[in-house]
């Protein structure tokens, strides 16, 4: 019997309770991923799709690349130009890295003036040595979705810490 409970307890300590998905999130609702022109002309749109794709299909939206889709995901990247910081006794050159997953109805025009605008959005932020890891990419996109379908509502902003996704 003790085994069998702590068995159960190392399972349920390994395994982190999932949250809960907003109750206004529209999990079974259809989604087309819209690019900028200078994510797609670039070749950008390449790193970004797959993990964002994967993403949304996890938290139980589905495809549609057709003419009607209920909702529209986007994902924006940014970084600093980095700075020196202090990290044990030596100095390092540390990006701040930017994730911004938004969804919006699909009928709604998401870059107004040519800036991206979803009615909703999380960004999430990553201190690191090397802005151009993919690894950390999909890490921070996955997560940017997650915490999305977490906090959605209608409109709105939330920015939340990504240094789970920094890879040494």
């Amino acid at each position: 019997m003790r085994k069998r409970l702590a068995f159960c307890l190392v399972l349920a300590l390994a395994c982190p309770a999932r949250a809960q998905q907003s109750p206004d999130f529209p999990r079974g609702e259809s989604f087309v991923i819209q690019l900028t022109s200078s994510q797609f002309v670039s070749g950008f749109g390449d790193y970004l799709v797959p993990p964002l794709l994967d993403a949304f299909l996890d938290t139980g939206m589905t495809y549609d690349g057709g003419p009607d889709p209920d909702f529209a995901a986007t994902v924006d990247t940014d970084s600093d130009v980095g700075k020196w910081v202090e990290q044990g006794d030596e100095q390092v050159w540390i990006y701040r890295r930017s994730v911004t997953v938004g969804l919006s109805p699909a009928d709604i025009d998401v870059e107004p003036q040519g800036k991206l605008s979803p009615s909703f959005s999380v960004t999430v932020l990553l201190d690191t040595p090397d802005q151009d890891r993919v690894d950390e990419l999909n890490c921070l996109i996955a997560l940017a979705t997650r915490e999305l379908s977490y906090r959605y509502r209608p409109e709105g902003h939330v920015t939340v810490n990504g240094q789970g996704c920094a890879r040494d």
